[in-house]
């Protein structure tokens, strides 16, 4: 979103993915990892830490490690972040650790803040505060956190505030998204399609609302971040994607309907995902709960090899969007082998086998939700290419 000035890396910062290029060691030219930037040591020898898949980490001269993506200034948009390498569907960009963290209904912890390093602080300061730039007066840590702070998880109450993650800003057919790892505590930004040279990397600020027409959602940005949206598809207002959109809101809940007539809510799934890859949302995290709804209603009808592609489409998303040991990907991944029957469904499934997921738990917001008015300095913080799961069908 439209960020203040910044002063923009020269190195790639930590926690943004870097490519090793041009090594002697021709083994690990192309190989893609984190960086971890720099200690006072590596500095001095001009070299990075790098941080590859499977936890292998090793130093590598500063000018050997190619940056995916840099921070730069952009036309009415402040600081964004745009593509400098190919970047493939489900390939990460960012794997951040907040700076600072909160409670949803909390004020934000100026001890902590004060514990940061003082560049982490400068850094805090120069991202965007909208109630500041709206309002001409200087900016709060409450500002910046209602601007800027991410759910730590889906229905958490806890906010984090990641620095090189805030600079990202909204497309309403984003080509990002933001994923919170458990397992890690940080948040990471992967690829949901394809991502060229140049272009620039958007993620989603509101989660489910990315289904209503251009309307709604105009008024929910300018309401929650205070600007007027001109992504691809709100300049194009185009009549039949708010169409197709307001479909889709109406199936998503027509779906729930369903259980008596499965067939007829399997073929509300399969439009569902067709719509939504038309409109350029078929982002893991936002694809999961239709997969998953198509594979509870497949069961119902009790015809195999649609609970066996169901199952497939739902581990996909859920691997994606959640990562392999999430619980969900574990538990779709096991259906994929091992495709639950109706009885199984019913509760009569064999012992110590999962049962079937009945969730229905939406993609959150992805920031945490905007007060209606600029916090004063002493309230809270919260008031301040086709996809596997889509390729399948064919």
């Amino acid at each position: 979103m439209p960020s203040a000035p910044a002063r923009l890396p020269v190195l790639p910062p930590a926690g943004l993915v870097v490519e090793l290029q041009g090594l002697g060691r021709e083994d690990l030219n192309g190989l893609r990892g984190v960086s971890l930037g720099q200690t006072e040591e590596l500095r001095r020898k001009c070299r990075l830490g790098v941080r590859l898949d499977g936890g292998r980490e090793l130093s590598v001269p500063a000018g050997h490690a190619t940056a995916v993506a840099a921070f730069e200034e952009l036309s009415g948009k402040g600081v964004g972040v745009v593509a400098r390498l190919p970047i493939k569907a489900g390939g990460l960009l960012l794997r951040e650790l907040p700076v600072l963290r909160g409670r949803v209904g909390d004020a934000p912890d100026r001890q902590q803040f004060r514990a940061l390093p003082l560049e982490q602080q400068k850094a805090v300061w120069e991202l965007c505060d909208v109630y500041a730039d709206i309002s001409g007066e200087e900016k709060t840590l409450e500002g910046i956190m209602a601007t800027n702070a991410l759910p730590r998880a889906p229905g958490s109450d806890e906010g984090v505030l990641c620095i090189l993650a805030s600079r990202c800003n909204h497309c309403c057919a984003p080509n990002a998204e933001y994923l919170w790892s458990e397992e890690a505590d940080c948040e990471e930004i992967r690829a949901v399609h394809d991502i060229s040279p140049g272009e620039e990397v958007c993620v989603n600020y509101f989660g489910d609302l990315l289904r209503q027409p251009r309307s709604v959602r105009q008024a929910h940005l300018r309401d929650g971040w205070r600007f007027d949206c001109r992504c691809p598809p709100c300049l194009a207002a185009d009549p039949a994607s708010d169409e197709r959109r307001s479909r889709l809101v109406r199936l998503s809940e027509e779906i729930l309907t369903c259980r008596e007539r499965p067939e007829e809510g399997v073929r509300m799934a399969e439009e569902m995902l067709e719509l939504m890859q038309r409109e350029g949302i078929s982002a893991p995290r936002t694809a999961a709960q239709v997969c998953n709804d198509g594979f509870e209603l497949a069961v119902l009808m009790g015809e195999q090899s649609e609970v066996q592609l169901w199952a497939h489409m739902s581990y996909e998303a859920h691997r994606q969007g959640w990562g392999e040991d999430h619980p969900m990907t574990r538990r779709m991944k096991h259906f994929v082998q091992f495709p639950p029957s109706l009885a199984a469904a019913s509760g009569a499934a064999a012992p110590g086998a999962p049962a079937p997921p009945s969730v229905r738990e939406r993609t959150a917001a992805t920031r945490t939700p905007r007060p209606a008015a600029p916090p004063p300095a002493e309230t809270a913080a919260a008031s301040a290419g086709a996809a596997p799961w889509l390729a399948s069908m064919d």
